[in-house]
């Protein structure tokens, strides 16, 4: 006759793994608990932000041109390295050298048509074109109000 349990009579007892650690409720040490500090508030001045239409569609453009040109530089170069693939590497390749091109001609076509291009005679004091990427320190609502 067989025993109701579903163990046998000479299985040694099963070990729990877990024993070795305790409780860890009362062994670990106690974290104290902390309140999240609130975020700052931006403030007036950057919630009304306007942007020209022209400066933005100059920064979109360059921004798509820059994700181009590096994709492709990467990709091409990896498949030519990792894969053999000369053809397609290449061709990835001198589509993002290409997109890396325009990308400068974007740029290059901003500092002509709106950071020269304000004042009429290619810059003033009030402009600074520095070697820092040419960012403008004037305001254009007050060009020419002197």
């Amino acid at each position: 006759m067989l025993p109701e349990s579903d163990e046998w009579p000479d299985e040694p007892d099963e070990s729990d793994p877990e024993a070795r650690w305790g409780d860890p409720e009362t062994d670990l040490v106690s974290i104290p608990s902390v309140e999240a500090p609130e975020p700052p508030d931006p403030g007036p001045e950057g919630a009304d932000v306007e942007v020209d239409s022209e400066v933005a569609k100059f920064f979109w453009v360059s921004v798509v041109y820059a994700n181009v040109a590096l994709g492709g530089v990467s990709i091409g170069l990896l498949l030519v390295g990792f894969r053999g693939e000369v053809t397609v590497g290449g061709a990835a390749v001198g589509v993002g050298l290409l997109a890396s091109y325009r990308t400068y001609d974007v740029y290059q076509r901003y500092q002509t048509r709106v950071v020269e291009g304000e004042d009429g005679d290619g810059g003033d004091d009030r402009t600074a074109t520095g070697g820092d990427g040419g960012e403008s320190v004037d305001d254009p609502g007050v060009a020419g109000t002197d």
